[in-house]
């Protein structure tokens, strides 16, 4: 059986505390939707999604963020739009919002000045992110193929662990799998988030300069099969529930 992963540095949210520490949480470990797009300016294009929050809220979201890719882009203006849903019921159920409701479809033509759009994907989350959300943020994603799912997403785990056990608690590493993602769809996603390119630079700086992170992404590297895309992303947060 073919199967993808994605190694994104995007987010995949469990139980996810705010960094100015506030005590509420939220729970994002449903489902995500993805939209692509090419922004004619990613700047304007985010204050517009900032300025409509209430359109994200109408939608169902539980947190929504925009990323500008920045390396591995086939083109400028390069952007994913992100939301976060309970489930993938809720998900499904955002777009039949979009679909049927008069404002949204008003919003979305508005939008439509500012980008081009390529499409949308819907992914359940398998392996959630844990940390705090940042309101600014790297995220890497790297789509891959693997014939051993469920080791792959162990050695992700396995992944973590060690960066976390070696000074980088402030880094992710999450696991989506893609549902109704067009012809081609990986079957997994995975999420490397870290609050800032730098720090996501130090983050795969490791792999080539310390034994314990070498040791272990090579069960990383032993089980997948081939690597589909990757990309590299700046982002930000553009909505929240709460």
């Amino acid at each position: 059986m073919k199967n993808a992963i994605i190694l994104t540095s995007a987010m995949t949210l469990s139980s996810l505390v705010f960094a100015d520490h506030h005590d509420e949480s939220i729970d994002l470990s449903g489902a995500m939707t993805t939209i692509n797009v090419i922004a004619k300016a990613p700047s304007a294009y985010i204050d517009q999604l900032q300025n409509n929050t209430d359109m994200m809220s109408a939608s169902g979201a539980l947190l929504a963020g925009a990323c500008i890719a920045v390396s591995g882009n086939e083109v400028p203006g390069e952007m994913q739009v992100f939301n976060f849903y309970s489930s993938i019921s809720a998900a499904l159920s955002g777009y039949e919002v979009q679909l049927s409701n008069a404002d949204m479809k008003n919003f979305i033509s508005d939008l439509n000045d500012f980008r081009e759009l390529k499409g949308w994907e819907t992914s359940r989350v398998v392996m959630p992110y844990e940390g705090e959300l940042y309101d600014l943020f790297a995220t890497r994603t790297l789509m891959i193929n693997t014939d051993n799912p469920q080791t792959y997403i162990e050695a992700i785990a396995e992944l973590k662990d060690a960066y976390h056990a070696n000074g980088y608690e402030d880094i992710s590493l999450d696991v989506y799998q893609p549902i109704g993602s067009g012809e081609a769809p990986s079957d997994y996603q995975v999420t490397a988030v870290a609050p800032s390119l730098a720090r996501l630079g130090e983050m795969f700086d490791e792999l080539y300069s310390s034994s314990w992170a070498q040791e272990a992404f090579s069960a990383v590297a032993a089980s997948r099969s081939s690597i589909v895309s990757d990309k590299i992303y700046k982002c930000e947060n553009v909505f929240q529930s709460m």
